[in-house]
């Protein structure tokens, strides 16, 4: 069965749609941003029209520059966030973003009256401001209407075909991690119904069609099936492959995620997607500023992101010092908001090219601490997202990792991942299949002799900086 379908990446800045055939062969691609307000301190806030919008431009943009069908959708995106619909498809008020951290109160309120969120949920997710549970409290006690409890791309499918659903991932905290059931005690806590919760279906699976409302205001036609989702992350790990075979990957972005489907978990700093939830359970972790460390550079230095790495490709190696890239934090696998970044050892000799290669190492170190704690040796590691084909990040990587990488051409992999998710529902095939018979060329890079000397040394000091930072953080 020939089909082209639509991957939709609805992101934090902006929605992005790659059309492909049912051989991962890209036609048409497109993008469309929109706006996130920041009322008050913490907050972080978008508008289900904005969404709508933006995917309206991205089908219009999409059947501008190819002939043809769409035969199906899916939608992955950014979690954990919480978007409230009524019956009418009608959000009383804006999505509250996985950045918004209003809800501080109310996770150490969890914390308190749950103690161990593994019994609980079902696994390990922190009581955090970001995550759902704390979100889902806050949101009981502003007065807002109750409503269908969604994430971005459940919001956009059910406006698109009316009918509610999740999946267990994107909706972990208020549904169990390990079946899937609500979390009763938390939906008792907060006096909401746990029927608000809609349906978890697989991520592959058809969610319904778009129906005369829906294509009313997409540009999609009615009927055009639409595949429940998963989240931005996981869309990342199936455009990759890390679903069609065990995987050690990194997905490059503003934040890194980092982990792997090589098995071996779970492990207690890393977050942790059981079998019952994926083709194979993963272990991984999001960082907390990978490319946002590299901007917040260029932003320091009055330099552009392009001619900062050619000149970091040139780096005097010998002058080039360390860098910790904590400048918000850290996430995967310390888990300390407290931390911040520094530079350590820069000498005369340390110019701006130098400590450009040393802001990529720290970020590539950082990665490398995630593969670490996800039981990683030496095997392959894959990278996707925009910068997998940069030549300083290349260097940077082997020289920190000293491991062979495997780099994907395809720089919008959650919207491939996205796009295969939607070739599975319609044909009915195991997602394994459709992932390898979808994946697009890569490029192997073995390290050589001198890159594995230095990623031991690099290693080695980097571990040395974190602890130093993390009781430094502690006194």
């Amino acid at each position: 069965m020939s089909v082209r379908v639509l991957g939709l990446d609805i992101g934090t800045s902006g929605l992005k749609g790659l059309l492909v055939d049912d051989a991962g062969r890209a036609v048409a691609r497109a993008a469309a941003g929109y706006p996130t307000a920041s009322p008050a301190p913490g907050r972080s806030e978008q508008e289900l029209d904005d969404w709508q919008r933006a995917l309206r431009s991205v089908v219009t943009q999409i059947r501008a520059t190819a002939d043809g069908p769409i035969d199906a959708v899916a939608i992955v995106g950014h979690t954990p966030s919480l978007a409230v619909l009524d019956q009418r498809r009608v959000a009383p008020g804006p999505a509250i973003t996985w950045q918004d951290v209003r809800a501080d109160a109310e996770a150490a309120e969890l914390a308190r009256i749950f103690g161990d969120e593994r019994a609980l949920i079902g696994g390990r997710l922190p009581w955090n401001p970001a995550y759902l549970p704390a979100k889902l409290l806050w949101y009981s006690r502003s007065g807002a209407p109750a409503g269908w409890l969604l994430q971005p791309k459940d919001a956009l499918a059910f406006a698109l075909t009316g009918v509610p659903a999740t999946d267990t991932w994107g909706s972990k905290g208020l549904c169990r991690i390990d079946d899937g059931e609500p979390v009763e005690p938390l939906f008792e806590l907060c006096g909401i119904p746990s029927t608000l919760l809609p349906p978890r279906l697989d991520p592959w699976s058809v969610q319904g069609s778009v129906d005369p409302d829906g294509a009313s205001w997409s540009g999609l036609l009615t009927g055009t099936p639409v595949a429940v989702g998963w989240t931005d992350a996981l869309g990342g790990m199936t455009g990759i492959g890390a679903f069609a075979e065990p995987t050690a990957f990194v997905l490059t972005g503003t934040s890194n995620i980092v982990g792997s489907t090589l098995g071996g978990g779970p492990y207690d700093d890393l977050l942790c997607v059981p079998a019952s939830c994926a083709p194979f359970a993963v272990d991984y972790g999001p960082t907390q500023s990978s490319g946002a460390s590299l901007l917040w550079w260029a932003r320091v230095t009055g330099g552009d992101v392009g001619g900062l790495l050619i000149e970091a490709e040139s780096a005097e190696l010998q002058a080039v010092p360390q860098f910790v890239p904590y400048l918000s934090g850290e996430r995967a696998p310390v888990w300390m908001p407290q931390l911040r970044g520094e530079f350590i050892g820069i000498s005369a000799e340390s110019g701006r090219a130098e400590l450009t290669r040393s802001v990529l190492r720290g970020v590539a170190s950082a990665d490398r601490h995630v593969l670490d704690t996800a039981g990683h040796r030496d095997e392959p590691v894959h990278v996707g997202g925009s910068s997998a084909q940069a030549r300083a990040w290349q260097l940077a990587r082997a020289e920190v990792w000293g491991v062979e990488a495997v780099l994907h051409s395809e720089p919008d992999t959650s919207a491939l991942g996205a796009a295969m998710l939607a070739v599975a529902a319609v044909t009915s095939a195991p997602l394994a299949g459709v992932s390898s018979a979808m994946l697009g060329e890569v490029q192997t890079i073995p390290p050589g002799a001198a890159d594995r000397l230095t990623a031991e040394q690099i290693r080695t000091e980097y571990r040395a900086a974190v602890d130093r930072l993390r009781e430094r953080a502690a006194s």
